[in-house]
């Protein structure tokens, strides 16, 4: 059974004649005839009277009638879907990232992409783990993502945008905010705002080792994934916290954001996508990136 064989049955049992029937399929009126045999033939059951005057449906026929024209207009509207979102994905980008990447410099991007694609649709997906951000562009539930950690296999690349210190986050009623730089040394002794290693692996790593060079353990009073709700834990006196540069950007009243030495201590930000198969638009929106992050 085939789809065309339905077509013919419909439009024959829809026009009771099989001349017209033909003349709506552009089918002469043997080959439709042909064909309703043949189908009626698989079902093993008589759709339609025949006779040299008029056609008409058997019960058999009257039922199959109904669920024929149903599944034709799944059918239509299964590739009438089809097209239109192929189309819609011509037009649209699916961007995944990390907190500053959301907060920094997908603003700027959006807004200068605009000049170039004003009827573009960009979708946001803020995710904080890097491992996840690769697994979301192979099966292509996102087209670009702004990760913390370089991604190369046979399906996706990265390119570096940037890298910046780890500063330290501090309240301002706190004396060691008026320092010039910190050292690990000089906070080991202060309550400690960490990140959960499963949400944040970068600066828990960073946190960890920067202890284990003074043999020391950190103080962790709790542990937080959204840095705004940090900044305000910190406001607040509850401890200090390690963090990326780009914070200060969001820093609220009556925090200091002092430098974090030794300088290496850096963290780096990079653009994934796929290798291939990525629309026009997608690689529009990778080539603004480019330009406003240098």
């Amino acid at each position: 059974m085939d789809i065309r064989q339905l077509e013919c049955f419909v439009a024959v049992a829809e026009e009771l004649h099989f001349r017209k029937a033909g003349e709506r399929l552009g089918l002469s009126q043997p080959a439709l005839s042909e064909r309703v045999s043949a189908l009626e033939h698989e079902l093993g059951a008589k759709l339609l009277f025949r006779t040299t005057r008029q056609v008409s449906l058997t019960q058999a026929g009257s039922e199959f009638f109904q669920d024929a024209k149903r599944i034709l207009t799944d059918i239509e509207r299964s590739v009438s879907n089809v097209i239109h979102t192929a189309e819609s994905d011509l037009h649209h980008v699916r961007v995944s990232g990390v907190d500053e990447a959301m907060s920094i410099f997908l603003p700027k991007t959006l807004l200068a992409f605009r000049q170039t694609d004003p009827n573009a649709h960009v979708q946001i997906l803020e995710i904080s783990s890097s491992g996840q951000h690769s697994q979301e562009l192979i099966a292509h539930r996102t087209d670009v993502a702004f990760v913390r950690t370089a991604q190369e296999d046979e399906f996706i690349t990265s390119e570096l945008l940037h890298r910046q210190p780890i500063v330290v986050v501090i309240a301002d009623t706190n004396p060691l905010s008026r320092s010039p730089s910190l050292s690990i040394s000089d906070i080991a002794e202060q309550p400690i705002i960490g990140y959960p290693k499963h949400a944040r692996p970068i600066l828990h790593k960073a946190l960890l080792n920067a202890f284990q060079q003074i043999d020391s353990q950190p103080n962790i009073v709790c542990e937080i994934i959204d840095k705004c709700t940090l900044l305000q834990f910190v406001a607040h006196g509850i401890g200090i916290a390690l963090a990326p540069e780009w914070v200060k950007n969001i820093t609220p009243p009556g925090v200091s954001i002092v430098p974090f030495e030794p300088c290496e201590n850096l963290i780096d930000l990079y653009l994934a996508f796929r290798k291939s198969g990525n629309s026009e638009t997608v690689k529009r929106f990778i080539r603004t990136v480019r330009k406003t992050t240098v």
